[in-house]
């Protein structure tokens, strides 16, 4: 009789087992990525945000954590403590990034090649890799102004930045400097310039730098 009602227990557990619902794979896609600003303090740290499309076919809540996610820029790779609900659902991924551990991550992220981005599990001894692709946010040159004796730069990053260099006008060499806010404009210092020079054409020769992060020359016509 023992023996009956054992098999008859193991045979129930069975069953339960059998009808347990198997849990799928989510999906990921990669939407667009954005610089959400500058932290100065008390160290540099660069803000990115990445936006990802999640599904999640299971009828319950899956915490990524489970499928061992993780989501890599370049040399900077982040846990996702992130749980998905049943359905569709879109997140914004934010990684920071300093010079003491991403330095070379944040140049690649600001020049024109870019930065590989990648969103990475694992799952019963397999890898998964729920997408792969480049972000590259290089900045735009500041836009010129000039008002009588006065030279102005506008910013059109969401980063604020450091300028200096030098004003070349009639033959003539100025030393320029300002710093300029995200997003915003700045009045260029520009050390021994003279009234009756303002109507003439000439040239900045600037180094843009984002603090801490990257430095970047060009040439603006005035």
């Amino acid at each position: 009789m023992k023996a009956f009602f054992r098999t008859g227990f193991l045979l129930v557990l069975l069953a339960l087992g059998a009808c347990a619902p198997q849990t799928l794979t989510p999906e990921a896609r990669f939407l667009g990525a954005e610089l959400r600003g500058l932290e100065l303090s008390p160290s540099p740290a660069l803000l990115l945000g990445l936006r990802v499309a999640f599904h999640n076919p299971n009828p319950f809540p899956l915490p990524l954590s489970a499928l061992g996610a993780r989501l890599k820029v370049g040399e900077v790779a982040v846990p996702l403590d992130l749980t998905l609900p049943p359905g569709a659902k879109e997140e914004v991924l934010l990684v920071r990034l300093t010079p003491q551990n991403a330095l070379n991550t944040a140049q690649a992220l600001l020049s024109p090649q870019g930065v590989e981005v990648a969103l990475e599990g694992r799952t019963l001894g397999r890898e998964l890799t729920f997408f792969r692709t480049r972000v590259a946010l290089p900045l735009e040159p500041p836009r010129v102004r000039r008002a009588g004796v006065n030279f102005f730069l506008e910013n059109p990053n969401p980063l604020p930045l450091r300028v200096e260099g030098r004003l070349v006008l009639l033959g003539q060499s100025f030393r320029v400097e300002a710093d300029l806010p995200a997003r915003g404009e700045g009045r260029l210092q520009v050390v021994g310039f003279r009234p009756g020079l303002e109507r003439g054409s000439g040239r900045l020769e600037l180094t843009l730098e984002v603090p801490g992060f990257f430095r970047q020359t060009l040439v603006l016509a005035l």
